[in-house]
C-alpha cells in the first residue's frame, strides 16, 4: 500500500472515529438528561404521596369529628374524590417514569453499540498505522555501522 493510501485510509478512519465519538457524547448527554428526568419524576412521586397522606389525614380527622350523618357522607365523598384524583396523578407520573426509563434503556443500548464501533475503528486505525510504520521501515535503506 502506498503512503498516500495509508494517509487517505487514516483520514477516513479519523473522520469516522470523530463522528462516532460525537454521537457517543450526544447519546451520553441524552442518557444523563433522561436519568435526571427519571429522578425528578420519582421525587415528584414521593412528594405527591406525602402531600396525599397529609390531605387525607386531615379529611379523616374531619370525619372523626363530624357530628351528623350528612357531614360524614360529605367528607367520605370528598375523601373518595381526593383518592381518585391522586391515583390518576400517580398513574400519570408512573407512566412518565416508565416511558422515560424505556427511552433511557434504548439510549444506553445505543451508547454500548457506539462504544463497540469506536473500539473497532480505533483497532483499524492502529492496524493502518502499524502497517504504515512497517512499510516505512521496509522502504528505508539500512546502512550498517552508521
Amino acid at each position: 500500500m502506498g503512503y498516500a493510501l495509508f494517509a487517505q485510509r487514516k483520514l477516513v478512519l479519523d473522520g469516522e472515529l470523530n463522528c462516532l465519538q460525537l454521537q457517543q457524547t450526544q447519546r451520553s448527554n441524552e442518557q444523563y438528561n433522561l436519568a435526571t428526568q427519571t429522578l425528578s419524576l420519582q421525587q415528584q412521586l414521593t412528594s405527591m404521596s406525602a402531600s396525599q397522606s397529609n390531605e387525607l389525614a386531615g379529611l379523616y380527622e374531619k370525619l372523626a369529628d363530624a357530628d351528623s350523618e350528612a357531614d360524614r357522607n360529605s367528607i367520605n365523598g370528598e375523601i373518595e374524590a381526593k383518592q381518585a384524583a391522586f391515583e390518576k396523578e400517580l398513574d400519570q407520573i408512573n407512566r412518565q417514569i416508565y416511558l422515560t426509563s424505556v427511552k433511557e434503556n434504548a439510549v444506553e443500548m445505543e451508547v454500548k453499540r457506539l462504544d463497540t464501533e469506536v473500539s473497532a475503528i480505533q483497532k483499524q486505525l492502529e492496524a493502518v498505522e502499524q502497517a504504515e510504520g512497517a512499510a516505512i521501515d521496509r522502504a528505508t535503506p539500512k546502512f550498517g555501522g552508521v
